[in-house]
């Protein structure tokens, strides 16, 4: 079928016979749904004139190459701006009526693929097939083009900061070096405060800077299916309000002259601890190059990666990503998002199984999760799933070892930054107390339970076969280390910006309590005070985080408010360093401090109980905090609890006996 021509303003489209009588989406069927599609033509019109476009059905191979692809946020979900579509009245969503009018043009009609407009939204089952070719409509549309949104908050500064950032000669072609490791760690910084205007840049205090960390804070940086989207495109422009428009290239450009160049306090103090959604373009780009080499992730690995974006549906997180993923599950949305993780996390976990028992020599080779530097074996999936779960990451019915995807406000994690670097994970990395680790002790520290023994994945087929549900209760073997005595009620938000007046309050209260815990805890142990060092080492998880360049110190440092409040000062005992401070408050958000029957002291999550247990997992880096219920527990979730004598290699690790525990 051909598709429309370019068409001079004012005349008609080729319409085929049968495509003559108005008609919505549901009465234009696609004859095969798992190779055809919808491309959308807009008809040329001026900026009054409403929106008239009509639709073509097609064979996908047959487009290649012969539209563009729209990657946008539908914002509301409710469609009430008004459009024709093949002669009949349409709605869409206010931000699409803004992107169709962005790219319409004024003397000739242009061809695109829209979803709103190109899948019949209220066809479950089309919705389902459609998202089997997602990936191939944006790997075969001749551009994508990201919209961004309108000019609601006025931009005309933040181009110019762009334009001049681009401009740049002292920082030029940095652009292509738009990964962590690509971009030299000296140059961080390397224009101060001070320095902006000498370099054709706006003061620190011109509202400029505020509307560009307005604009790279934009929704579509935040959503789960602009990166499928983004990282399957093999050309890339960025539009937003009337006229402005910026290259993916660009788009990295700006992010590296902004993270490594400029202080990043300059956008606000919190962007140097939370980043901006627009740092987003390093995950994506980082995809891109490993579907470029063939590769395909995970599926685990993309939902861990991309946990904190965000979806309407829940089963979204997930589906958004299986076409970029090594997964041959299909989008149901007839299954419950309970249902869904659920298997998801009971494939992972059964692949982990297999891959052990069947190559444990190779473990040491399989890297597979996002922080390439630290080497990995199939093991440290069951890590990560393990500390992606727990009650205190959960808001919908799960059974507690199953991560609840659409948890996306939760902690750092931990065991990302307590994993080895240095040595390889492979089964030899496994220290059991009293026998040398093998094959089978291997295959058991991962998982190994009845329920789970009677059943089987099938990798081609995607599905569950022997029994009929799924498990509620896992087993593992685990060393049951200490209790929680005292946990305090202090609480920290998530995401809040340090600059506001009640973070710095709840702040300054949770350290005072943590500082009185601290006493009482350690004196009912061991009949002392608590060392300042040991204090210190809890708060910011025993090590020395990677410190901000000179020149944005100062900056950074005034965020410290509740510091030099008079209470805090009178009243703190273990009064640590300013920089201590800043690490500080980056792991506390989210987290409580505790202290334990054995005179240990650390951080867990902000839900966690009095007499809940400390667990030590072989293979873990980090501990986890259970619930007992009844003859089993509930995983609440990860931590860290100061001394490392019981965790791998430590004196009372050496001297404890591993255990079956069953978690529900």
């Amino acid at each position: 079928m051909k598709l429309p021509r370019l068409i001079r303003r004012g005349s008609q489209l080729p319409l085929k016979e049968q495509d003559k009588a108005s008609s919505p989406l549901s009465n234009k069927p696609l004859p095969q749904p798992q190779k055809d599609c919808r491309i959308l033509c807009i008809l040329p019109g001026r900026a009054s004139d409403p929106v008239i476009c009509t639709t073509s059905v097609i064979s996908l191979a047959e487009a290649a190459g012969r539209y563009d692809a729209l990657s946008y946020c539908w914002g509301s979900k409710n469609r009430t701006r008004p459009i024709v579509c093949d002669n009949a009245p349409f709605s869409v969503t206010p931000n699409l009526e803004c992107a169709l009018k962005r790219l319409r043009a004024p003397d000739i009609a242009r061809n695109f693929w829209i979803d709103q407009l190109c899948i019949d939204q209220d066809n479950l089952r089309e919705k389902e097939q459609q998202l089997g070719l997602m990936a191939g409509i944006y790997r075969r549309s001749s551009r994508l083009l990201i919209w961004l949104g309108d000019d609601e908050d006025d931009s005309r500064k933040a181009n110019k900061i762009i334009d001049r950032l681009l401009k740049l000669d002292q920082i030029a072609g940095l652009g292509n070096k738009y990964s962590n490791d690509d971009v030299s760690q000296q140059t961080r910084g390397s224009i101060g405060l001070d320095q902006l205007k000498s370099h054709g840049l706006p003061g620190p205090k011109d509202t400029g800077w505020l509307e560009l960390r307005s604009l790279l804070s934009r929704p579509w940086f935040s959503r789960i299916w602009t990166v499928q989207e983004a990282a399957v495109a093999t050309k890339t422009d960025i539009l937003w309000g009337k006229e402005y428009s910026l290259s993916w290239q660009g788009m990295l450009s700006i992010m590296v002259l902004v993270r490594e160049h400029l202080p990043r306090t300059l956008l606000g103090s919190d962007i140097f601890f939370r980043g901006l959604p627009a740092d987003s373009v390093y995950r994506i780009a980082a995809t891109m190059r490993t579907l470029e080499d063939g590769t395909h992730h995970d599926l685990f690995n993309l939902a861990l990666t991309y946990k904190a974006y965000g979806a309407a549906k829940p089963q979204d997180k997930l589906y958004a990503l299986l076409n970029i993923s090594n997964s041959s599950q299909t989008a149901d949305y007839e299954k419950s998002a309970e249902t869904t993780f659920h298997e998801m996390a009971y494939q992972t976990i059964n692949k982990v199984y297999q891959e052990i028992a069947r190559r444990p020599e190779e473990l040491s080779q399989q890297q597979w999760h996002p922080y390439p530097d630290i080497l990995q074996g199939p093991h440290l999936r069951m890590v990560a799933l393990i500390c992606a779960a727990g009650i205190a990451n959960q808001q919908i019915s799960l059974p507690s070892w199953v991560p609840d995807w659409t948890f996306d406000s939760f902690p750092a994690p931990i065991w990302t930054r307590k994993t080895c670097h240095r040595i390889p994970a492979s089964a030899n990395t496994f220290d059991w107390p009293g026998a040398r680790p093998t094959n089978l002790t291997l295959e058991r520290s991962t998982i190994v339970s009845s329920n789970l023994a009677e059943m089987q994945w099938s990798a081609e087929g995607g599905t569950l076969i022997g029994s009929a549900t799924l498990p509620g209760t896992i087993q593992i073997k685990g060393l049951i280390c200490d209790v929680i005595s005292r946990r305090g009620f202090a609480k920290v938000d998530i995401g809040k910006p340090l600059e506001h007046e009640e973070q710095q309050k709840a702040l300054m209260e949770w350290l005072l309590e943590a500082d009185d815990m601290a006493d009482l805890g350690i004196e009912a142990s061991y009949g002392g005070g608590a060392d300042a060092e040991l204090f210190r080492r809890a708060l910011l998880f025993d090590e020395s985080m990677l410190q901000a360049p000179e020149i944005e110190r100062p900056e950074l440092l005034k965020t410290l408010r509740f510091a030099k409040h008079p209470r805090f000062a009178s009243t703190m005992k273990r009064k640590l360093q300013p920089w201590d401070y800043l690490q500080a408050i980056q792991n506390i958000p989210g987290r409580t401090f505790f202290v334990t029957q054995g005179g240990r002291m650390g951080l867990a999550p902000h839900s966690t109980h009095m007499y809940d247990k400390l667990c030590v997992l072989p293979g873990f880096e980090v501990p986890l905090v259970l619930r007992p219920d009844g003859n089993e527990f509930r995983l609440v979730g990860e931590c860290y609890a100061g001394n490392d004598d019981m965790m791998p290699g430590g004196s009372e690790y050496s001297r404890m006996t591993p255990e079956w525990i069953s978690i529900k």
